[in-house]
This record gives structure tokens, sequence and C-alpha cells, in this order.
């Protein structure tokens, strides 16, 4: 059975409806818990797939989170030997990082339900072009990034241009969270709900929509996931 790792970043973040798909299509599943265990102690060689999860982690901030810099090491391992790896929100901008991307603080935290709307390069990506052209996502982030030098531009939003990219044929990373459910976006609410009450925001309105965006994302999103297992 081929494996998997999936590196997450806090105890809620976890891997969702990618947990699910990649059972479902015979991939074993493993987790690593770099947060805890301050390193991230695994080689390129040891697993068929890798995917970097989403967390309130920023990627600059290496003397706090010193096993960030082991996962750029692993995103660059995989990809000089063609393995397929997939970034989601924090994890796709590792993977920029780890390609030379820029990654910065935004103007603006992009935290709720908003559309994502796929370039042209989206109509000839074998998995890109699974989503539909235009459709809500969960997004949940105050960093973004810059895609790094030959990356193939996938899917922009109005406050957030880069939500979407792939470099060379394997490697995706996600501003957006496709993997979140509305079970887990209401564990995730309820984890912060302190921080989102002083930053002004409505957790109760967050989850209501929670429950209306991302069931119509659901079968889009196992499509994507399910395409992305066929070629670990």
């Amino acid at each position: 059975m081929k494996r998997v790792v999936f590196v997450q970043h806090g105890e809620v973040d976890k891997p969702g409806l990618l947990g699910d798909v990649l059972a479902e299509n015979g991939l074993f599943l493993e987790v690593a818990h770099p947060y805890v265990e301050r390193r991230l102690n695994i080689q390129a060689d040891e697993f068929d797939g890798f995917v970097f999860g989403g967390g309130g982690q920023s990627v600059w901030d290496v003397e706090r989170y010193p096993y960030l810099e082991d996962e750029c090491r692993v995103i660059r391992q995989a990809v000089q030997v063609a393995k397929p790896v997939l970034g989601l929100c924090l994890g796709g901008q590792l993977i920029a990082r780890a390609s030379g991307g820029d990654v910065r603080r935004a103007e603006k935290k992009e935290i709720g339900f908003y559309s994502v709307t796929l370039t042209e390069n989206a109509a000839t990506d074998p998995l890109a072009n699974l989503f539909p052209k235009c459709f809500g996502a969960a997004h949940w982030h105050g960093d973004i990034f810059e895609l790094p030098a030959g990356a193939v531009h996938l899917a922009s939003s109005v406050m957030t241009p880069n939500q979407m990219f792939r470099i060379g044929r394997n490697v995706y990373g996600f501003q957006f969270h496709p993997e979140m459910t509305a079970a887990l976006f209401e564990e995730l609410v309820r984890d912060e709900e302190e921080w989102f009450h002083g930053e002004g925001l409505d957790a109760e309105a967050l989850i209501r929509d929670a429950g209306n965006v991302l069931p119509r994302l659901e079968a889009s999103a196992r499509e994507f996931f399910k395409a992305w297992a066929a070629l670990v």
C-alpha cells in the first residue's frame, strides 16, 4: 500500500475531506505532528506523497517554529525526485517559499467564505479543471504568497490574487481550504472562539455559512483529491 504523510500544524488542523478520499482510494495516510516534536524528521524517500496542512504559523517565523525549515527541506527533496506534493493554506505558502516565492503579511485577513475563480490556465490543467469555474470556498489566512518562478497560476479571489498554483506535473498549492468540511470548520471556530470575538467576527454566522457553502463544493473537492491520489 502506498503511503502519504500529512504534516499537521495544530491539534485541530486536520486532513478533513482529504483523509477520507485518500483512504477510499487505497492510500495509507500517516500524520506527522511537528508542532509537538518541534521538528520534522522525515526524508522524501520515506513516502510516496506529501501533504502539508493549514495552521496559524507564518512560514518566515522559523525561530518560533524551527520545523518549518524542515518542511521546506522535505518539499524541495520531494519536488526534486518528482513525488506528488499538496499544500493547503499554510502548506501552499510553504511550497511557495521552498520554491523561491515570497510569502508576506496580507493587507487584510481573508477569513470566511468567498468566491474563487479559476484562471484560463485551469481549463487545461487535469486537476484544477475538476473545480467549477467559480465557487465558494473556506478561507482562513493572514499571509499571502507570490507565485514561484515557473509556477502555473490556477485560481484567484478578489482579495487574494494567488489562490492555487501548480509546479511541474504533480505539485499543487492552495491558499483556500479544499479539505474543509462544515464539521471541521465548526471545530476550528470553537477552538478559536475568543480570538474570533477579538477580531470582531461573528463565529455563529460563519458556522452557518460553512453549512451552506461547503457541501456544494464537496463533490468537486473529492474529485480533485481522487485525481491527486492517482498521481501517488
